[in-house]
């Protein structure tokens, strides 16, 4: 997981994430948090770090900024199931006893 987490965070411009924790949950205990509209309910492990992250968009010249990155990978196969980029953190104890990564 900590290898997903760093190429990911790599892959938006952050080479040194901080707070990088995790916890096991289902899609749906995270559609509750408001962070993602999931289908189904797999098991999955939510990573959530912080740093200065930048996604470059489209059609906009200015990138998207954002201080924290969430990540979701599929329990089962270790697969990255959803990802995303914001300026808040969300409140990883809903999900979860949270563990740092």
């Amino acid at each position: 997981m900590m290898a997903i987490a760093r190429q990911l965070a790599r892959t938006h411009q952050e080479q040194n994430p901080t707070e990088i924790r995790f916890v096991a949950s289902t899609r749906q205990a995270v559609f509750a948090t408001g962070a993602s509209r999931p289908v189904g309910d797999a098991s999955v492990y939510v990573i959530q770090m912080a740093g200065h992250f930048k996604k470059r968009l489209r059609f906009r010249t200015a990138p998207l900024l954002a201080t924290r990155m969430m990540i979701l990978i599929d329990a089962g196969t270790g697969h990255v199931m959803d990802w995303g980029l914001s300026s808040g953190s969300i409140d990883l104890s809903k999900l979860g006893q949270a563990a740092p990564l």
